[in-house]
Parts: structure tokens; sequence; C-alpha cells
């Protein structure tokens, strides 16, 4: 990994986003978008506007504000990993994921007369990649993927798996979401919103909070990067995906797919459980899945004999962003590898009797030596992605 970007609620960049999770800075607030008048919660997490404005200077003008978030992000990326300074001939491909792309474009055209938007960009999810292309030279594959929540992780492993083959020399690999009416209205029906704050891994816990934003990681092989004189940041040591096939909302009460997708990186990097630092984790605040997902950690990575798993995640601050979830999580996993920083629950209160087998960061994080990172992903459908990273430098760069 040689270069990350990043818009998320925090603000512009990834310095924004880091400094947020360095200060436990709760980012999600009153939704200003749209009317929540007739919802029980009316809390999301918005990319500040003073971080749009950035974008009229950095991206061309676009319907879809996912798509200008994904191209800035792509831009911080490749400008920090020096691929827009080498002028370069290398091949490069994009591999991006949403859950529901570009259909806030429809959502801005309902009105109380009616639909009023033209053309049909609102149902062409690949919309979303116009403009990467425009700001980052692409000359290789460029690839949408749909696979629900766990989505990022699993366009990180598709650029992992082109530049394996050889198909690209440099992979973008990025996620991006914008704040939905639609997305508001499912997660109400599923009751499964939170009236204040999302505290995962809390026993008082009630639900997620919905939020938007874009980031971006830049991967190469360590030949390539070497051969232009890049420097990585962290290495991606392994990643691992599997489906747990149980049902549309709920994830498998005994979490196999997830233990499986762990255990798929820990044998592909060659790692032991009591190896890995940080985990990551999805954590979403719902009742349901973060109790499945502390579970699996503990079945995973824990045991006797062996230090509980230092387990944090960070949608009690950013919320939930979805489809670019698993990239922001890995671009904060990156620069935890880097600065040796343990972000902490920033909401956690009451933790959770059920999560005793794990050893919950506390709110304002923890400095720590930091070698090995697991992040973790999972969606409604099923699909689970499993990222393990390691920081540069290492026996593996």
């Amino acid at each position: 990994m040689t270069g990350v970007g990043a818009v998320s609620p925090a603000g512009f960049g990834h310095r924004a986003l880091w400094d947020a999770v360095r200060e436990g800075r709760v980012t999600t607030g009153p939704v200003t978008r749209f009317d929540t008048s007739h919802h029980p919660s009316h809390r999301a997490g918005e990319i500040p506007r003073s971080a749009l404005s950035r974008l009229d200077a950095l991206v061309p003008p676009h319907r879809s504000l996912a798509a200008r978030c994904l191209a800035a992000a792509a831009a911080e990326a490749a400008h920090g990993a020096g691929l827009t300074r080498t002028g370069s001939r290398a091949r490069t491909g994009v591999f991006a994921g949403t859950v529901m792309g570009t259909r806030p474009v429809l959502d801005h055209g309902i009105t109380s007369a009616g639909l009023t938007v033209e053309g049909s960009d609102w149902a062409e999810p690949e919309r979303l990649l116009d403009l990467v292309p425009e700001v980052v030279p692409v000359d290789g594959p460029v690839v949408l993927l749909a696979s629900g929540c766990s989505v990022g992780g699993d366009a990180v492993a598709c650029g992992a798996a082109a530049i394996s083959e050889g198909e690209v020399d440099v992979a973008i690999c990025g996620g991006a979401e914008e704040l939905s009416q639609e997305v508001f209205a499912m997660f109400t029906t599923l009751r499964a919103l939170a009236p204040d704050v999302a505290r995962p891994f809390d026993g008082d816990r009630l639900g997620m909070q919905p939020a938007e934003g874009a980031a971006v990681v830049i991967l190469e092989s360590a030949e390539h990067c070497a051969a232009r004189g890049g420097l990585p940041l962290a290495v991606l040591l392994a990643h691992g995906a599997a489906a747990d096939a149980y049902h549309l909302t709920r994830p498998r009460p005994t979490g196999d797919a997830l233990v499986g997708a762990i255990g798929t990186c820990l044998r592909d990097a060659g790692r032991a459980p009591e190896e890995i630092d940080w985990v990551c984790a999805h954590g979403t605040g719902t009742p349901a899945s973060d109790g499945v997902e502390a579970r699996a950690i503990v079945s995973a990575l824990g045991g006797p004999g062996r230090r509980r798993p230092a387990v944090s995640s960070l949608k009690g601050m950013l919320g939930h962003t979805q489809g670019a979830a698993g990239v922001l999580e890995a671009v904060v996993a990156v620069l935890a590898l880097a600065a040796g920083h343990l972000p902490g629950n920033a909401t956690l209160r009451r933790p959770d009797p059920a999560c005793a087998g794990l050893d919950l960061v506390p709110p304002r994080g923890r400095e720590a030596p930091v070698a090995t990172v697991l992040s973790l992903a999972f969606g409604l459908g099923g699909g689970v992605s499993a990222l393990l990273l390691g920081a540069a430098g290492g026996d593996d760069a």
C-alpha cells in the first residue's frame, strides 16, 4: 500500500480522518440533507460543508456526490504515492465498491410534484467511476463491485488479485457512498437506527447510524514500488472472503463465515492469532451483529494461554459508511500501523458482558506497538471480508 485518500464525516483528506479517530471524536450529527421529521432518529454522518467546498476546486462537476468524493480520494492517494510525479507508464486499474451507488441522484429528483429526474444515470451505478480517470491516469480495467457492506474489503482483494495475475501494475482500490433517503428509510424499517450515537460492543447499544464518504488505497507489488522509487506505507499480508448464506438481514449466530475469513488470512500470511495487534472490527452497534462478531473474534483469535484480542470499531465515531466503510477502515489501519496507536471505542460506556473475551480499547485509544492489523467487514446478505495488514519495513515488505 503506497497511498491513501479519504473524504469522510471527519472532513477532507486522510489527515482529517486520522485526527478525528485519534481524538475519539464523534462526527455524526443532525441530518441536514433531507427531512427526517417522520423518522424516530434524526442523526447520520454527513460530509461537512467545508469539505464539500474543497471538492469544487479539485474534481469536475458530477450529479453524484459519491463519484466526486471517490475521485478526490483517488487523487489524494495517487499524489501521496508519488504516482502523479513520476510520469510512469504503469498499467493502472480501478476497483471500487458501493452499496447504493448513484441512487441518491434519484432522491434529489423526488418532489411533491412527482419524479423530476432526467436521464437514467441514477440507475447506472457504474457512473460512480466516471471521474476517477479524469484525475488519475487509468489504462487498465475499471471494475465496480456491489457485494454489500463487505464490498470495501472485496475491492482491495480484487485489486490485489489483479496485480498478482499481472493484469495491472497499480490498483486504485476504493469505496464510496452518499447519504440516501432510501437507506435511511430502510434502516428505519429494520428498526436499526440509534437515536443518539452508535455504541459498538456496548451493553446499551441500540443501533447504527448511516453515513457517507469515500476512501482509496493504492496497491502495487513490492517490485514495482521499488523500481519506481516508491515508499510503502503498509503491506497487505492476506485477504479472506466468505458468505454465511443464512439470512437476508441477520448474520449467522455462530459467525462461521467470519471465523473462516479470519482463518484464511492467518493461514495465507503464516501468522499466529497472538500476532494480531489490533482488530478493526465491523462493529455497527446493532444488538445482533456485534454479539456475533465478538464471538467470532474470540473463536478465531482467543483461547487458553492467549492474550485477549485488542478490538475497536470506528463506527461510533464515523457512522456506517457502507460501501466506503471497508476502505476507510483500511486507511485508518495504515495510519495506526505508522503511528503506533490503537484507536478506541469512542462511544463505549458499559461494555457488553458477552464481549468479556475481547480487550475493548478504551474510548481515547491506546499507545502501543502496532505491527499487524486485522480489518473486518460483513453485511446484509451474509458477505464477509477480512484484510490483514502489516507495517512497512516488516519481514513481508
